[in-house]
């Protein structure tokens, strides 16, 4: 690509490790950014595509999107790969998880990092590595201006020749020379390790992914299913939950996205054959008339498609009355993150609702013929035996037992590297030294048999999804083991009448620790990339998911 002072474009790679289940907008959105400026960019999503080799090879930008803790688990498996692949590469990791495991991920080779609202400064990130490759400036090769750059403290300057290039330097084909340069590193970041700016959202590009139904698909009653696809129309929360990884990040602050912008994200996803739109917003009630009016536009030009959003019970009560906007716009669920019924515990987590609050909303969802999807956090530091029976029981009660996904109620709390939850005095005595490798702050519950119905209640989930057993099924078991480990009978299981509902193929939940079921494929993510570079290194590489 050769003209009068431009600089070549960049060979970006944006990697998804993990995103829930859906295709992740944290990658398609930079996408659009980062083409508009004119750079080269691959989109990788690692659960449901392989490693592309000849992209990983061809990079001069790595950058691995990080909206979860699983997610910066698989990234940290990976990046040795891609270190073995291609070490010319400057590494960059952005999301949610990126600021808050700044230290880290550093130590594992990363040069860049980048969240909140990183659209602009990962453009801003690669601008800046462009400027360290060759600058043509006329039609002459001796006109071609190579900027000299330090690795390891070492001058490299490049070489038209290629005679002495050094390793991993990245290569430019200009007519019959070779110029090359050093950008793996690329000093010190000068730009916002998190950038709350207000930003004017691009239309996600979203091509180049894996098509859309190969992600979690909706699971209608009658055993249908339609293809699913997703989008935020806001970032950020206005909610300080003590639990929650979103708060050391934005502290409060939440963002918009434009409605035409999302409009448009849903228009060009619906023509490839969504039929249900999954908000990734973490709470669509943030901007409460931003969402009445998207999902009034949503409706009159997508009156077939339905969607489902995620909404804090404390907003649910509050904005009561616009629960009939939800049902008549096609919204077929909504998920909220109840995480307990136990006030004293919501107390500590600072969710800004109780129990009380959370069966209100359980019942004017019935009332409304409408379907409420709670989420938990089931077992805590204070979690007792009894208080998770309470659980087990208030789910029987509410007629709940098919709005609850198995894998809820195993889910352990997760502590993180800035978790308001370690302002608590009492935290020191109950969590240990941050491990740096689980990047948790680790925990134990005073009473071991609670640890241990934790890890029963995974495997059961586990087990249940494997052989397709139904909640009521997975349920029953879960109420059995339970009881045994509480030492006491259970009580024959009174499920109402009850009614299937909706849900997504692969469970929505945060703000926890990986599943044993998580830790085993983040174990076989890792095994496969080491497998990948062996064979790489004997010259039959292939690829892994």
């Amino acid at each position: 690509m050769l003209g009068r002072d431009i600089l070549l474009m960049m060979k970006i790679v944006l990697i998804s490790t993990y995103e829930l289940g859906r295709q992740p907008f944290g990658v398609v959105s930079p996408a659009a950014w980062l083409r508009k400026a004119g750079h080269d960019v691959a989109c990788l999503d690692l659960t449901r595509q392989s490693l592309d080799e000849e992209a990983v090879r061809a990079a001069e930008l790595f950058a691995i999107y990080l909206p979860m803790h699983t997610a910066t688990r698989l990234a940290a498996k990976l990046i040795p790969t891609l270190r073995e692949m291609n070490d010319g590469a400057h590494l960059c990791c952005y999301g949610l998880y990126a600021p808050m495991n700044a230290g880290y991920l550093r130590g594992l080779g990363v040069g860049t990092i980048l969240g909140g609202e990183f659209e602009a400064e990962l453009v801003k990130f690669a601008q800046r590595l462009q400027g360290l490759k060759p600058l043509y400036s006329g039609g002459e090769m001796s006109d071609l201006k190579v900027r000299s750059t330090k690795r390891n403290g070492v001058e490299a300057q490049a070489k038209l020749d290629g005679a002495s290039a050094a390793p991993g330097a990245a290569a430019v084909d200009v007519g019959d020379a070779l110029a090359q340069v050093e950008i793996g590193n690329a000093g010190a970041q000068v730009e916002k390790e998190i950038s709350l700016d207000r930003l004017a959202f691009l239309l996600p590009d979203r091509a180049g992914m894996p098509a859309i139904e190969k992600y979690a698909h909706l699971i209608v009653p009658g055993g249908g299913y339609r293809v699913v696809g997703s989008t935020e129309a806001s970032r950020g929360c206005k909610h300080l939950c003590r639990h929650c990884p979103i708060v050391p990040v934005y502290d409060g602050v939440f963002r918009i996205v434009a409605r035409d912008v999302v409009i448009a994200d849903v228009r060009q996803q619906v023509a490839a054959g969504a039929r249900h739109i999954s908000f990734g917003d973490p709470d669509f009630f943030n901007g409460i008339r931003h969402a009445l009016e998207l999902i009034a536009e949503f409706h009159r030009e997508f009156p077939d498609v339905t969607y489902d959003v995620t909404i804090k019970i404390e907003h649910l009560r509050k904005y009561e009355k616009e629960l009939v906007a939800l049902r008549e716009t096609g919204c077929l669920f909504v998920i909220s993150a109840v995480e307990s019924v136990d006030d004293e515990i919501l107390a500590r987590l600072d969710k800004g609702h109780t129990r009380a609050d959370f069966v209100h909303v359980a019942r004017k969802f019935r009332e409304l013929d409408m379907t409420l999807h709670p989420t938990f956090v089931a077992f805590t530091p204070w979690t007792t035996l009894e208080g998770y029976l309470d659980l087990l029981r208030v789910i029987v009660a509410e007629d709940l037992v098919e709005n609850v996904a198995p894998v809820q109620l195993g889910i352990r709390l997760l502590i993180p590297e800035g978790s308001r939850l370690l302002e608590l005095e009492e935290m020191c005595g109950l969590v240990g030294k941050f491990d740096a490798e689980l990047l948790v702050y680790p925990w134990r519950n005073v009473d071991a048999r609670v640890d241990r119905v934790s890890e029963a209640v995974q495997a059961i989930a586990a087990d249940a999804d494997q052989e397709k057993q139904s909640r009521s099924g997975a349920f029953a078991r879960i109420w059995e083991a339970a009881h045994e480990a509480a030492g006491v009978a259970a009580p024959e299981l009174q499920l109402g009448a009850g009614y299937a509902v909706p849900f997504l193929s692969e469970p929505w939940y945060c703000c926890a620790e990986p599943t044993r079921a998580q830790l085993v494929s983040i174990g076989a993510f890792a095994k496969k990339a080491e497998i990948a570079v062996r064979l790489e290194r004997a010259g039959t590489a292939d690829g892994f998911v």
